[in-house]
């Protein structure tokens, strides 16, 4: 049965409804950089998925709310060497549309990239810093680290100090995994470097995003070996989700349910959010593994903060 229950989208950006010109909603100004119009090229919609319109916040709103989305986790994203206002300026982008919708929206905040290489640790303590800050002013709830555009593999030093700042903040990590369609480096989105990670901090939420592909398999053994490690089905059409992580999902590894690992998100306004959860909703899984995809796996995520935060 189509589950009919509400909805998480774990993955959602503002959409095409910028409040500045130097957020991710200004398509004009990503065409215009030769860096992003590199990577933006891969998103330009056509053939058979239907166009996600420019919106206005509002109207990115009321499809949320149309389609029982109640909640979307906005994630700001850097992916080249920044400024420190660069960096603030998309986390005030979610906060402005917050403060018009309360309660529908959380946020994961994002950190300056590597200013000169890993193996200098000039700015090593730069971005922990940052993050205490983004909690205090702008309560966000993760960070998102974007290891491909980075060129570094998220199991590099480089992190270290960020994830255990995670640990003391209590703030997820969402992070990208598997073969990237913009021209950025495979390596670092492997999914193998997250074992190293989940081993070194088993109290840091590690959700991985894109699912992985083409090493779906690998991502969900590693999903069902640490507790702390989910997989985010962002980026992609429900009705093309890999084999192996349907079967996954209505499955088990080594005891583990695999309904309680995988987090639906959507990507938008990269995806069109009505097609995609009307086709998660329809998906041919029992409906109470659709409602822990849907709904349940990031709210107990949240619920768990609150509840350490005393909220």
């Amino acid at each position: 049965m189509p589950y009919n229950g509400p909805v998480i989208d774990a993955f959602y950006h503002p959409g095409w409804a910028a409040t500045t010109a130097d957020t991710f909603g200004d398509q004009e100004s990503w065409r215009q950089d030769p860096q992003r119009a590199r990577a933006m090229r891969f998103f330009d919609q056509g053939g058979d998925k239907p166009v996600t319109k420019p919106a206005t916040a509002a109207e990115s709103r009321q499809e949320l709310v149309d389609n029982n989305v109640e909640l979307a986790i906005f994630q700001a994203s850097l992916y080249y060497q920044s400024t420190r206002e660069e960096l603030d300026s998309r986390i005030v982008e979610h906060v402005d549309i917050m403060k018009q919708f309360p309660g529908q929206y959380e946020h994961a905040g994002t950190i300056l990239p590597p200013k000169q290489g890993p193996a200098t640790f000039w700015d090593v303590m730069e971005n922990p810093r940052i993050l205490e800050e983004h909690k205090e002013k702008y309560g966000i709830r993760g960070v998102h680290i974007l290891p491909s555009p980075y060129g570094l593999p998220p199991n590099d030093r480089w992190f270290y100090p960020l994830f255990a700042k995670c640990v003391e903040l209590d703030l997820f990590v969402f992070t990208y995994i598997g073969m990237p369609g913009p021209l950025w480096p495979t390596y670092p989105n492997y999914p193998l470097h997250l074992d190293d990670v989940c081993l070194a901090f088993p109290e840091l939420t590690v959700v991985g995003h894109h699912i992985g592909d083409p090493w779906v398999g690998m991502m969900t053994h590693l999903a069902a070996k640490h507790k702390n490690l989910y997989i985010c089905t962002s980026a992609w059409s429900p009705k093309r989700y890999p084999k192996e992580l349907l079967e996954f999902m209505n499955g088990r590894w080594h005891a583990q349910p695999g309904a309680e690992k995988v987090i639906f998100g959507t990507d938008y306004p990269l995806i069109n959010l009505t097609k995609a959860v009307t086709d998660a909703r329809n998906l041919d899984l029992p409906e109470d593994v659709l409602e822990k995809f849907m709904y349940s796996n990031m709210k107990r995520i949240l619920d768990a903060q609150d509840e350490r935060a005393g909220r």
